[in-house]
């Protein structure tokens, strides 16, 4: 599992004052980039030097408590699936009372960055997710 720690913003709000839809997904890919980045594989490095991209092909999200501005938050990242070509993100969010607020599910599949046809899940990235599975 990989965690890290952040609030919500009063961009990440709606005219009612809490979380927008959604800035939930926002938040879950602000916590897939700072794994990325704790692996030395950050989404610069990805860019610029290999020849894969893993573009987000399905995402769900649940709300379960509504989150306000200056609200903690606690993000929790398990690699739910790691496949072929494809890896299977479950993130949960919890308040600064370790209450489960929101998840999200994000689906990477692996393309050819010229092609932009499915392709195998790089080696570096499949061992790290995999590392990471429930």
């Amino acid at each position: 599992m990989f965690t890290f720690k952040t609030h919500i913003r009063m961009g990440d709000t709606d005219a009612a004052g809490i979380l927008y839809f959604v800035n939930q997904f926002q938040i879950a890919h602000e916590g897939f980039e700072h794994f990325l980045d704790s692996i030395g594989l950050g989404v610069g490095h990805m860019l610029e030097n290999t020849d894969y991209r893993l573009p987000i092909v399905h995402a769900e999200a649940d709300y379960k408590a509504p989150l306000k501005v200056g609200d903690p938050l606690t993000v929790c990242m398990t690699a739910a699936r790691v496949g072929h070509s494809s890896i299977s993100l479950l993130f949960h969010l919890f308040n600064r009372h370790d209450k489960e607020v929101g998840t999200v599910k994000i689906v990477h599949v692996a393309v050819d960055k010229t092609t932009w046809k499915k392709r195998a899940l790089p080696i570096e990235i499949k061992d790290a997710f995999e590392k990471h599975l429930r």
